[in-house]
């Protein structure tokens, strides 16, 4: 015949306690992954011109939050340097210009696109695949990542 063990009261209070603890990390956990600061959308990189090895990456960034984010940088595995730029009109002349960082106020949207703000990839590992996957990181220290669909120069 077995011993019969039975849990005192202080032993069920801390099982209880350990299980409440436990889930509560993982909702927290979730609530985290979810919480991105940004909402990236429509964002795809333009197929490079033969025998170049840079492109632009244009995207639709939506601040949710109730505060500014500022983007200070852009990485990726497949492109060697990312750089965020804007086109100025200079003299009637088009011309590019390296900003060091894009602030989203909050609650606005702010759209990269041809013409405009965009990200300038250069160094690019040819040929590139889609999903090209993007890390945006802020000045809060806070990154994501965005993924990017390849569209043809066509």
């Amino acid at each position: 015949m077995r011993p019969v063990y039975t849990l005192s009261c202080g032993e069920i209070i801390m099982r209880n306690m350990t299980a409440v603890l436990v889930l509560l990390l993982g909702l927290t956990c979730s609530v985290i992954a979810l919480s991105q600061p940004l909402d990236v959308s429509g964002a795809y990189v333009r197929e490079p011109i033969p025998g170049r090895y840079m492109s632009a990456a244009f995207m639709t960034l939506t601040n949710t939050s109730a505060t500014d984010k500022t983007l200070i940088s852009v990485s990726a595995d497949w492109a060697g340097i990312i750089e965020i730029h804007t086109h100025l009109h200079d003299n009637g002349v088009m011309r590019m210009r390296q900003l060091e960082s894009l602030t989203i106020p909050a609650g606005e949207t702010v759209s990269l696109q041809p013409g405009g703000l965009h990200l300038m990839l250069f160094k690019l590992q040819l040929p590139l695949t889609a999903p090209l996957p993007l890390t945006l990181c802020f000045d809060d220290g806070e990154c994501q990542t965005a993924s990017a669909e390849l569209r043809s120069l066509k």
